[in-house]
């Protein structure tokens, strides 16, 4: 989570401040489901090139309709490609990226690089993101990616509100912000334990599709939800249980908002699509009032916060598990 070094809520308002509200988009239902409940923006992963089971990503007729549906609301839509390619992918991409750009996409949201410069060059007026998966940790990083195409970058749970103050001072770079999500015990998008417990490859229209490797565009095994321990020189999954806490944020919101946080994001691609409508409501209804005031009550959307948390928490696990029986399928299947 983004640490915040105060909980000042009765901040000076100023009225020309303006921030995004950005939601997932998991299925076309829930893509208007999460416009309707208030977002500015939605994104949704290009299916076979986003971190995420290929449950949850759209194809490009797919994209298409959620892209008609997004202008309907006058919002944006994003489409993730956020997963690494395999070397020589990048005719492949090529082409996606003329597919994506022909649909009117608004924007792209990447973490290789070399993709970014290949966007750019061919698509100056596309708006590109640099994933959380790129792990921008400083300013001279940040500056190398703002000259590489990317004008927003989704800053790591971990980053202090300094540094990310910093980092959009020097690198003229936008800045997005996770205020529904998990944490990592490394950097959010670097893990790669999963790959360790199996890693099976398999392909989605010629795309190379890693089973077990979320950062290759496969589904994640969730090992960091077992119980490890140490025991000689052996390693078991028993005891000892690695973090991926979740989190919804609250006090920190109006702090990013008045030091010039671009974007917030909410994620759950996975959720049913009644609990992400709630969440995006929430969030929708505390900014619009923070920013017309000036001020909120925050034990009131604590309140609302957590009866939402209690429907999360027990759709989480039931999602997980039937992410991980997913996962296993699949690599039974290959």
């Amino acid at each position: 989570m983004v640490s915040t070094s105060t909980k000042q809520v009765n901040s000076t308002f100023r009225g020309d401040i303006m921030v995004e509200l950005l939601g997932p988009g998991g299925n076309l239902e829930m893509v208007e489901a999460v416009f309707e409940a208030g977002a500015d923006s939605v994104y949704c992963g290009v299916k076979g090139w986003s971190r995420r089971s290929k449950k949850y990503e759209l194809d490009i007729s797919q994209l298409r309709e959620a892209v008609r549906i997004a202008h309907n609301h006058s919002g944006q839509l994003r489409a993730a490609v956020n997963a690494m390619p395999k070397a020589g992918e990048e005719g492949m991409f090529k082409n996606l990226l003329e597919e994506l750009y022909s649909i009117e996409v608004d924007a792209i949201i990447l973490n290789d690089i070399g993709l970014m410069k290949i966007t750019n060059e061919r698509y100056p007026d596309l708006k590109i993101v640099a994933s959380i998966g790129s792990s921008i940790l400083n300013k001279e990083e940040a500056k190398l990616y703002r000259e590489a195409g990317a004008s927003l970058l989704v800053a790591d749970c971990k980053m202090s509100l300094e540094e990310i103050r910093e980092i959009k001072e020097y690198a003229k770079i936008g800045i997005e912000v996770l205020i529904h999500a998990n944490t990592d015990f490394t950097y959010l998008g670097r893990c790669w334990i999963s790959s360790y417990k199996a890693l099976k490859f398999d392909e989605i229209d010629g795309k190379a599709y890693y089973i077990g490797s979320p950062n290759r565009g496969g589904v994640c095994f969730r090992p960091c939800l077992l119980r490890w321990s140490l025991v000689g020189e052996k390693i078991y999954a028993k005891d000892f249980q690695l973090p991926n806490d979740m989190f919804l944020m609250l006090d920190e919101i109006p702090v990013l908002i008045d030091n010039g946080v671009d974007c917030l994001k909410i994620q759950g691609r996975e959720y049913s699509v009644p609990l992400i409508r709630d969440i995006v409501k929430l969030y929708r209804n505390f900014i619009d009032e923070y920013l017309s005031k000036g001020s909120v009550n925050l034990e009131e959307y604590r309140v609302k916060l957590s009866l939402i948390a209690e429907k999360r928490d027990s759709e989480r696990l039931r999602r997980t598990l039937e992410l991980m029986k997913a996962a296993w399928e699949e690599k039974s299947e290959v």
